[in-house]
C-alpha cells in the first residue's frame, strides 16, 4: 500500500515539474539557437571563404615584401570572381526561373549555379596567375574550383553540403601553405577546424543537411584541395596564355 502511494506521489511531482516548463521559453530558446546558426551560416557562406583564405595568406610574413598595389589587385580578383559574379548568376537564374529559389534549398537547383561558380573560380585563378600570384596559391584556387565542380555533379543526385566543402577547402589550404612555405600555421589550422565544427552544428540546427552530407562535403573540400593543389596547374595556365 505504501509502495503504491509513493509511486502516485512521484508521478504527481513529475507532472507538476513538467507543468513548470514554459513552452514559450522552449520556443524562444529554439529561435535563439536558430538565429545563431543562421549567423554562422552567413559568416561562413561558401562564396566568402576564398576571401578569408586570401586575407590569411596575404597577412603572412612571407607576403610582406609584395607591393601594396599587387595586394589590392589580388583582393579585387577574389571579390569579383569568387563572390560578385557567382551571386549575380544566382540572382539571374532565380529571376529567369531556371532555379526555383536563390537560396537553392532543392538539390536540383544547385547543379547549374555550382557549375557556373566553378567556372568563375577558374577564371579568377587564371587571372591570379597572370598577375604573378605565387603558383602554390594559384594551384589552391584551381583545386577549389574543382571541389565546387564535384559538388555540382554530386548535387544532381544528392544534397552535399557546399558550406562544409568551403570550410574543408580552407582547412586544407592552410595546411598546404604551412607545409609548402615551411611556416607554422598550426594555430590558424586549429581555428579553422573549430570553425568547421561550429558550421556543421549550425547546419544541423537549421536542419539543412544530415551528418553524412556535412561530413562528405568537408572531405570533398579538404581532399580535393589537398591532393589537386600539388598538380602543376601553372602549365595549363601557360598553355592557355599562349593560345590567347
Amino acid at each position: 500500500m505504501e509502495t503504491t502511494t509513493d509511486t502516485e506521489e512521484q508521478k504527481n511531482i513529475e507532472n507538476k515539474s513538467s507543468d513548470l516548463v514554459d513552452p514559450n521559453e522552449e520556443s524562444k530558446t529554439h529561435n535563439f539557437l536558430d538565429l545563431i546558426a543562421k549567423f554562422i551560416s552567413i559568416l561562413f557562406f561558401p562564396l566568402f571563404i576564398p576571401m578569408y583564405g586570401m586575407i590569411l595568406l596575404l597577412n603572412m610574413n612571407v607576403f610582406s615584401c609584395f607591393p601594396k598595389s599587387n595586394m589590392r589587385v589580388y583582393y579585387y580578383i577574389v571579390v569579383f570572381f569568387a563572390i560578385l559574379i557567382p551571386l549575380f548568376f544566382y540572382q539571374l537564374l532565380a529571376i529567369t526561373k531556371v532555379i526555383s529559389d536563390v537560396r537553392m534549398y532543392k538539390k536540383e537547383d544547385r547543379v547549374i549555379p555550382y557549375f557556373l561558380t566553378s567556372v568563375s573560380f577558374l577564371v579568377g585563378a587564371y587571372l591570379l596567375y597572370r598577375c604573378w600570384m605565387p603558383l602554390q596559391i594559384v594551384n589552391l584556387a584551381t583545386a577549389t574550383a574543382i571541389a565546387i565542380l564535384i559538388d555540382a555533379i554530386v548535387s544532381k543526385w544528392w544534397q552535399i553540403s557546399a558550406h562544409m566543402t568551403g570550410i574543408g577547402g580552407l582547412t586544407a589550404g592552410i595546411f598546404c601553405v604551412g607545409l609548402g612555405l615551411h611556416t607554422n600555421t598550426m594555430g590558424v589550422l586549429m581555428i579553422a577546424l573549430l570553425a568547421a565544427g561550429l558550421l556543421a552544428s549550425a547546419r544541423l540546427q537549421l536542419k539543412r543537411h544530415t551528418p553524412l552530407q556535412l561530413a562528405v562535403g568537408f572531405l570533398n573540400g579538404f581532399f580535393s584541395v589537398l591532393f589537386l593543389s600539388v598538380i602543376k596547374w601553372d602549365l595549363l595556365m601557360k598553355a592557355i596564355s599562349d593560345l590567347l
